[in-house]
């Protein structure tokens, strides 16, 4: 499913969208050597970006985080 499928989905549930959700933002994709559209992206492959340039310095390993076991997990939420 891709980014732009969801933000639909969430108006059709009725909840509001942001109006910079209708920005152009674009991603450079390594594997495929082109810039992309992010709402183009598969959900996945947008986790899989964001887990990737999350784990850069600024952002603390999961072992820091106090209180990690605590938190919501992806089943919990659904």
């Amino acid at each position: 499913m891709k980014l732009k499928q969801v933000l639909e989905i969430q108006k059709v549930l009725g909840n509001k969208i942001p109006i910079d959700m209708n920005e152009k933002w674009v991603y450079h994709s390594e594997s495929r050597e082109e810039w992309v559209d992010i709402m183009d992206l598969d959900i996945v492959h947008a986790i899989r970006i964001l887990r990737k340039h999350v784990g850069t310095d600024s952002y603390p390993y999961v072992s820091d985080v106090p209180n990690w076991d605590e938190l919501k997990s992806i089943e919990e939420i659904t």
